[in-house]
């Protein structure tokens, strides 16, 4: 079962930022990044960490809850806020889910989390999308990776644009599909041209100088392209 229809369109999926704390300097140094993420027009933020304790995930949950707060305060607009793998997390803080295809079952996620809450979904492959579309539970499927990144290693073979344009075309409307892997400024707007409702980065912005302005021209090319 998907969330209520009505939850995904809430959202501004053009811009995704998924958290990484090395890149971003460190567990006091991720909130700073997400808010200037926010401030430069990310939609949705996924925070993940696969190191942390729960404890030390969960204060990092609430600092960069408190970022988009305040980003919030300052623009007016809400940005989404996804939890990589941790359902216990997700569930404490009433945010959404990502899963990827091992960190657990989608089913038993949305038994927990109900229907107000959206689940996201890694698909690689087009046997993954079709056991997923067979009986759908994501409301929102990351297209994994679309080029490899050294972001994260222990990914399927790169999809490519053509194969990312395959799964938003066999999706069909039927769920919310992001791109993710190797996108920065440079191949955006190929990614944009496959029909992905939104674009998923991690160093583009982690690592960037200037956060806010790197999300600030990642989301422009939604207008050029």
């Amino acid at each position: 079962m998907q969330a209520r229809p009505d939850e995904a369109a809430k959202i501004d999926w053009r811009l995704y930022f998924v958290t990484d704390t090395a890149l971003c300097g460190g567990p006091d140094r991720v909130a700073h990044v997400v808010e200037q993420a926010v401030l430069g027009g990310a939609g949705v933020i996924q925070i993940r960490d696969k190191t942390m304790t729960d404890d030390e995930f969960a204060q990092l949950t609430r600092d960069c809850i408190l970022a988009t707060d305040r980003a919030f305060d300052a623009t007016g607009r809400r940005a989404a806020v996804f939890v990589n793998d941790r359902l216990s997390i997700a569930d404490r803080f009433g945010l959404h889910l990502h899963l990827g295809q091992s960190d657990g079952d989608p089913e038993h996620a949305r038994h927990v989390m109900g229907e107000d809450t959206l689940i996201g979904l890694s698909i690689s492959n087009d046997d993954q999308l079709a056991a997923e579309l067979a009986d759908p539970t994501a409301d929102v499927l990351g297209i994994s990776p679309v080029w490899a990144t050294p972001t994260k290693k222990d990914t399927d073979p790169a999809l490519g644009l053509d194969g990312a344009r395959r799964i938003v075309h066999t999706t069909a409307g039927r769920a919310v599909t992001v791109g993710i892997g190797g996108i920065n400024l440079d191949n955006a707007a190929d990614v944009i041209a496959t029909g992905v409702d939104g674009i998923c980065v991690v160093s583009a912005i982690a690592a960037a100088q200037a956060p806010r302005a790197a999300a600030a021209r990642l989301l422009s090319q939604w207008r050029t392209s």
